[in-house]
């Protein structure tokens, strides 16, 4: 099934392949994890009698980072795929794969390789770069699902003050919403300062906020944001759930 002596002069002769059970053939070759640990590569024959090889790991990628790491969240997932976007590797139930022709095996395993470190590596991810996908989720379910209220990006209410900048405006019934995207203490702060301002300025608005996670602000900062803001929603999934019919609402006033 696998030309053992092109692998082989590929990588230096340092390879070896292990039946594990007909169709089913262990590589070992060396490719490590971090920790020094070899990874788990396999080369599963196509049952479909083709000459397609694939190279896949049984789940255990997945399995690994299981032990330090949960993908437990929509951006964790996010980035997750995106990984294997990168990489053209698939995932059938947690089992990672990419199916090749053996005269591309070489540069196939180095490619899987590379896509089974970095999702391994994900549990070195901060916090914070888990949390930049936030505006771009937001973003992405605006412009597919909230279109027809005339969405708009970065803009200046008050055309002399740019730190006053609305994340996204909509106009569902010729009044201005202005939507701030607030993930941390500082963009509440700059969404409670920004409301304040156009009331000073007396504009004719209505303010949203989409938090993060409202839950992980200071009590103060969420009783100003409160007092200044004209609605919250609590999370991005909340808004996701309710955005259309609040806006739909709002059409008939």
């Amino acid at each position: 099934m696998i030309p053992v002596e092109l692998l082989r002069e590929q990588f230096g002769a340092h390879v070896t392949l292990r039946e594990k059970r007909p169709g089913v053939t262990q590589l070992i070759v060396p490719l490590f994890h971090e920790d020094g640990d070899m990874m788990d590569i396999f080369l599963d024959a196509d049952p479909g009698g083709s000459a397609k090889v694939r190279v896949c790991d049984h789940g255990l990628t997945r399995m690994r980072l299981s032990y330090t790491f949960d993908i437990d969240t929509p951006n964790k997932e996010r980035i997750y795929q995106r990984i294997l976007t990168e990489n053209r590797v698939a995932d059938a139930d947690g089992e990672l794969f990419i199916e090749t022709t053996p005269d591309e095996l070489y540069l196939t395993l180095l490619q899987f390789s590379q896509a089974v470190s970095k999702v391994c590596n994900m549990r070195y991810f901060r916090r914070e770069v888990l949390a930049s996908l936030f505006d771009e989720l937001l973003a992405e379910f605006i412009e597919s699902e909230l279109s027809r209220f005339h969405p708009q990006r970065s803009v200046l209410p008050i055309a002399d003050r740019d730190e006053l900048e609305v994340d996204w405006e909509f106009r569902p019934n010729g009044v201005p919403f202005h939507l701030f995207a607030v993930r941390d203490a500082n963009r509440a702060r700059l969404a409670t300062i920004s409301c304040l301002e156009f009331q000073r300025h007396r504009l004719k608005f209505k303010s949203l906020a989409v938090h993060e996670d409202m839950d992980k602000l200071a009590r103060k900062d969420r009783n100003r944001l409160t007092n200044a803001c004209d609605k919250q929603f609590t999370s991005l999934k909340e808004f996701q759930e309710n955005a259309v019919r609040y806006f739909e609402r709002e059409l008939v006033h």
